[in-house]
C-alpha cells in the first residue's frame, strides 16, 4: 500500500503529473512551488474561480487560520516571500495566456515550464 501523501493543496495525481515531466530537477521543483502556490491562492479565493490573485492581506488571514503556522513566525515570513515571488510569476503567465491568474491550471504551468526548458536548451547550443 502506498503511503499517504503529505497534506497540502496538491493531490497525488497532480504530484505524479509534475513528476512525470521530463524537466530537469530544478525546473520540476519550481513547478511544484508554482503549482502549490496557485492551488493555495485558488483555495484562498474560493468561491471565485477567475480574477486576480488574492491580496497579501488575504494571504495573511489564511496563514492565521493554519494551525501549523501559528508558532512559526520565521516560516510564515518565508512563506509570504515565496507567495510574493510566485504570485508575480503566475500573474505574468496569466497575462501571456490571456487568462486571469485564478483561471490558470496545472497544465498551463507544465506547458510553460516545458517551453522555458526547451528554450534554454536551444539557446545553450
Amino acid at each position: 500500500m502506498d503511503p499517504e501523501p503529505a497534506a497540502g493543496p496538491l493531490d497525488r495525481k497532480q504530484i505524479e503529473q509534475i513528476d512525470a515531466t521530463l524537466l530537469p530537477v530544478v525546473d520540476r521543483h519550481l513547478l511544484r512551488l508554482q503549482a502549490h502556490c496557485l492551488a493555495t491562492f485558488q483555495e484562498i479565493a474560493m468561491p471565485l474561480q477567475q480574477g486576480p490573485l488574492p491580496t497579501r492581506d488575504r494571504w495573511q488571514d489564511w496563514c492565521d487560520r493554519q494551525p501549523q503556522l501559528a508558532n512559526d513566525g520565521e516560516f510564515r515570513e518565508q512563506l509570504m516571500m515565496q507567495f510574493t515571488l510566485i504570485a508575480s510569476q503566475l500573474e505574468e503567465l496569466a497575462t501571456q495566456l490571456e487568462l486571469t491568474p485564478l483561471e490558470l491550471k496545472l497544465n498551463n504551468l507544465i506547458k510553460h515550464a516545458e517551453e522555458n526548458s526547451r528554450q534554454r536548451l536551444s539557446e545553450s547550443k
